[in-house]
């Protein structure tokens, strides 16, 4: 890679890195599950969830909420319907996510499940695959969403990524979305994780807490992506010059930009962790 593409892979990690550590305003106050925190959520949606539940409450300046001796999940699904009839979240994907502790950035201890709509107003820890898969010359495959995704429609990302859901490990996610999205059959490609790192910033639904786990693979030349679940557009093999001119000119989603480039950085040499950018 020549020194202006490396120079421009630099100075855009640390740009997008900055927006992935976005401060928490003082409008949002702790979302405590018996006594755990797991998120934040904006006070005004604490102050009405406090008034309409009495398994929520409002005191030393967090919210919080009772599980009702292992009866979290029924009370969690009253909570998403009410929010999904009065079109306080949209994407509704009938998918449940795991609800874990804020700090557990590997997903080791499950507290209940809920809807995975609901996770961003309540800023709830999701993880994230992505997968890179790279030509033996060092090009790149992406893949372009389909412009009926429900966020972000025709924006470029990666070859195949997805969110793991509730009981799915990440290992066995990575597989299913590489199939999924393009056409890989499961341990055909030698999959090589390469970090994780966390996304923590404002977003139309309220706020991203999403750990992404970041993975590439070297593949042939007769390699041939191809999609299976209808949510890529199509699919580009380029070198990667031309992919960071795309994100700079913000073509990708946010997610998708941070993990190429790491992945760009850790084939030339470079760092794959967002924080020493």
């Amino acid at each position: 890679m020549n020194t202006t593409a490396l120079n421009l892979l630099k100075d855009l990690l640390h740009r997008l890195g900055e927006q992935a550590r976005t401060p928490v305003p003082s409008n949002r106050i702790d979302f405590v599950f018996d006594n755990i925190k797991v998120g934040h959520i904006d006070s005004e949606d604490a102050l009405w969830l406090s008034e309409t539940f009495r398994f929520f409450r409002l005191a030393s300046g967090r919210l919080n909420f009772d599980s009702g001796n292992h009866n979290a999940d029924t009370r969690l699904a009253a909570v998403s319907t009410l929010y999904k009839n009065l079109d306080k979240v949209f994407a509704w994907r009938d998918e449940l996510l795991p609800v874990v502790p804020f700090t557990d950035t590997q997903r080791t201890t499950v507290l209940g499940k809920i809807e995975r709509a609901m996770c961003r107003p309540f800023a709830l820890n999701t993880f994230a695959v992505h997968l890179n898969p790279f030509t033996e010359d060092g090009r790149l495959w992406v893949g372009q969403r389909s412009f009926k995704k429900a966020i972000g429609p025709g924006y470029w990302d990666n070859c195949a990524a997805g969110m793991v859901p509730l009981g799915e490990s990440f290992e066995s996610a990575m597989d299913r979305e590489a199939w999924e999205e393009a056409g890989i059959a499961p341990s055909s490609l030698n999959l090589r994780y390469i970090g994780s790192h966390l996304i923590s910033r404002p977003v139309r639904e309220g706020w991203m807490q999403e750990n992404t786990i970041m993975y590439t693979s070297v593949v042939r030349d007769d390699f041939l992506p191809r999609n299976i679940d209808g949510e890529v557009a199509q699919f580009e093999l380029l070198d990667t010059e031309t992919v960071i001119q795309r994100i700079e000119k913000g073509l990708f989603t946010f997610e998708s930009s941070l993990s190429v480039l790491l992945a760009i950085a850790e084939l030339n040499g470079l760092s794959a962790k967002l924080e020493d950018y």
